[in-house]
């Protein structure tokens, strides 16, 4: 079989032209083109130099079908839209392409059920390994097709049951968050507002980060979290329930950088001035954060590092199997003139124990 284009007189040259060129076996080219050990280096030459005079190109695709490897990364995204996500991507393929791997992107949009269709789909393209960060921790489908595959998997910010046979890239939001608190109860802030995204591990370290930035500042608890969809709509109706309330906080924080869009909508309609009305912080740099006016306080992270670790670990693993890895990158704040000061107009006794809303 050659790689030709039956009856395409432009059809690139074939496996059976090289080995005729170089004057050796179509195995002992097959040998040398695919990277195997075992021939001399005369033999070697003889078939590159054939190789390069004819613009013989082997087919990837083919070659990896032969040896059951396709050097292709599956990445299963939530919302390919969010920046941060973009990032992670980025990250790794940065990585994988320099090592002759490519990434085949889907994305399931938030949704848990599409997350373990995707998984299932790049299996069955025979993907080499998975870079996954789904919608939930415990969605039934997506822990099957994760327990199923036979490639290996790295897990992004996410921390799944023991037998899921996962690597693991994590961001320490316990750090950057808790960094962030301090200094809002620092600035006098005594009522804090979370508004949170779903029950998986960053939601869950931010408001443990929170919790014990109180305690460590040995002041009560007083701190509200609102959980749901990381959306501008979920920001929007959260930020709004708080400013209504009779007591509303003096300082917000908003757990992902997709809730921004609709709690700037609100400050904007209420002419709020953010830094001295309420202080904002928000989690991961988007352009929004820096140009807007103020410039929002953020809880940082390197998020093309993420992606970059999570392709390294599984280029690793690939090679040559071993036990699951576990890797936690830092976050870190930022300040930014977004969150001040308690204000006269914002200073008030405030008593109340946390309270979580879903």
């Amino acid at each position: 079989m050659t790689d030709n284009t039956p009856g395409d007189p432009k059809a690139r040259p074939g496996i059976k032209a090289v080995a005729a060129l170089a004057g050796v076996g179509i195995a002992s080219v097959s040998r040398v083109l695919s990277g195997q050990s075992g021939s001399s280096p005369q033999l070697t030459q003889r078939v590159l130099d054939a190789a390069r005079t004819l613009g013989y190109t082997p087919n990837a695709l083919a070659q990896g079908l032969r040896r059951k490897a396709t050097r292709s990364i599956g990445f299963v995204g939530s919302d390919i839209t969010n920046p941060l996500i973009a990032s992670i991507v980025g990250g790794a393929e940065s990585v994988l392409s320099v090592a002759g791997f490519s990434v085949l992107l889907t994305n399931s949009a938030g949704v848990a059920s599409v997350d373990a269709e995707r998984i299932e789909l790049l299996l069955q393209r025979q993907v080499d390994g998975l870079i996954v960060l789904p919608a939930l921790e415990d969605d039934p489908a997506t822990l099957t097709a994760l327990r199923n595959a036979q490639a290996p998997i790295a897990l992004i910010d996410r921390v799944l049951p023991a037998d899921i046979p996962a690597h693991y890239v994590l961001s320490d939001h316990f750090q950057g968050v808790g960094d962030a608190t301090r200094h809002l109860l620092a600035s006098g802030h005594r009522r804090i507002g979370l508004v949170a995204g779903r029950d998986v591990r960053p939601t869950r370290e931010r408001i443990r980060a929170m919790e014990s930035s109180f305690d460590t500042f040995g002041v009560k608890r007083d701190l509200i979290v609102h959980c749901g969809t990381l959306s501008p709509e979920h920001g929007k109706a959260a930020l709004e329930e708080m400013l209504a309330a009779k007591r509303p906080p003096s300082a917000i924080m908003l757990g992902g950088n997709q809730l921004l869009e609709g709690a700037l909508q609100v400050v904007h309609q209420r002419g709020l001035q953010l830094g001295i009305d309420l202080s904002l912080v928000s989690c991961d740099d988007v352009p929004l954060c820096r140009y807007h006016q103020p410039a929002i306080a953020t809880v940082m992270r390197d998020a093309s590092l993420l992606g970059a670790r999570a392709a390294q670990i599984l280029l690793a693993h690939i090679e040559a199997p071993g036990e699951r890895e576990t890797v936690t990158l830092p976050t870190w704040f930022e300040p930014r003139p977004s969150c001040g000061s308690v204000s006269t107009k914002t200073s008030r006794n405030r008593t109340a124990g946390s309270a979580i809303v879903r």
